[in-house]
């Protein structure tokens, strides 16, 4: 008896404890709107879609702690006094990511992803209530198609500009992709849950609903926090003048890559002590210095720059660098390349004044290799930064 009453006491601090979350969680996320909008005055630049995710769950988890606390008297919040309103987040999630990626949609798009939500509410307000296993299998239908177009314009978009990013960016535009997936998962799970539970007890279904998704918004609203250029949509930013494709390339390894040669033996016991130095040099050696000489001179042009004998430079290159000499070259020429292109070069000159800048021999080798590093031309590249 005591067991079961203490089991009690528990459920009932948790359930306190999961309503007060819903009400701190709504109420940050009302901020988080306003502060959307805030920028938007000052900046002009919104993401309309992710704004509205935002505000209405905001406001549906504050107006739900308000009535679960006992400060109001709801029967349950706003946006569910009619549930087919929850057929209005499956497209807002695909083109807030749309949005995110491709900057403002047009009306006509928005019009065509939410004519499906339109016409269930002139249903709704034509023919009254509508049977719940229906709404339930038209929900389910929904929401399978919008998963599908939200993996395509994902797996699509990572492809297609994968190569423009740092590692960095990368990792962050991967990272917000996840979180529109698990928000649009934690929205379905809340819907579903609402459409096949409230038909026998509402109070109880709207209550699991909000207590059973909580603890990813909490999560978002901690990842906002520390990626506020989210809320100023300038998560996709693809174009960095100040981006290191030196670190990126990872062209230098301190530890050596193959067997030492018995040969080596000697200079390897001479460099031992400052080979640490000697591969931090080489990973600071800007491209511009060496991208005039050719295969042979390589060597004797980096010691130019370098104050490192050559002896410990061609060791350096044939057991530290991922690359040889000729294949190092024409990187460190298409890093060059990028750098400018980066810096708008091309906002005053042509490809093909690039590729001569960058002392290739010829347009055909300077596509080629870009395209090795970079996985796509030159002239691609350009249009993916733009």
């Amino acid at each position: 008896m005591f067991h079961n009453l203490y089991l009690l006491i528990i459920l009932l601090y948790l359930t306190m404890i999961t309503d007060l979350l819903n009400l701190l969680i709504g109420f940050s996320l009302i901020l988080i709107s306003f502060s959307i909008i805030l920028n938007y005055f000052k900046f002009s630049k919104i993401n309309f879609f992710f704004f509205l995710l935002i505000f209405l769950a905001g406001i549906a988890r504050f107006q739900f702690g308000l009535v679960s606390l006992g400060f109001i008297h709801e029967s349950k919040p706003v946006i569910l006094r009619v549930f087919i309103f929850l057929f209005i987040f499956p497209p807002t999630y695909f083109l807030c990511l749309k949005s995110f990626i491709y900057g403002k949609a047009r009306w006509k798009i928005i019009i065509k992803h939410y004519l499906f939500f339109l016409l269930i509410v002139l249903a709704r307000l034509s023919f009254g209530e509508i049977d719940l296993k229906l709404i339930g299998a038209l929900f389910l239908t929904y929401t399978a198609f919008y998963y599908f177009l939200l993996t395509k314009i994902s797996l699509t978009y990572l492809r297609q500009h994968q190569s423009i990013y740092t590692k960095q960016q990368l990792f962050k535009v991967k990272q917000l992709i996840v979180w529109i997936f698990a928000l649009s998962i934690n929205n379905f799970i809340f819907s579903t849950y609402f459409i096949f539970f409230s038909d026998s007890n509402k109070h109880d279904a709207i209550q699991g609903m909000f207590h059973s998704t909580i603890i990813v918004w909490i999560l978002f609203v901690t990842y906002l926090f520390f990626n506020p250029s989210i809320l100023f949509n300038e998560v996709f930013n693809k174009k960095d003048p100040k981006r290191d494709f030196l670190k990126e390339f990872s062209i230098w390894n301190s530890k050596p890559l193959q067997k030492l040669d018995t040969r080596d033996a000697a200079i390897e016991l001479i460099i031992r002590k400052n080979v640490e130095k000697l591969i931090e040099d080489l990973r600071n050696l800007k491209p511009e210095l060496i991208i005039q000489s050719n295969s042979t001179n390589l060597i004797h042009e980096m010691a130019l720059h370098l104050n490192h004998p050559k002896s410990h430079l061609k060791f350096a290159m044939k057991y530290h660098s991922r690359f040889s000499q000729s294949d190092y070259l024409n990187l460190m020429r298409v890093i060059y390349a990028l750098t400018l292109l980066n810096n708008g070069y091309l906002e005053n000159y042509t490809i093909e004044t690039l590729g001569e800048k960058c002392h290739f021999n010829s347009r055909t080798s300077f596509y080629r290799h870009f395209k090795k590093h970079m996985g796509v031309s030159p002239a691609k590249y350009k249009t993916l930064i733009e």
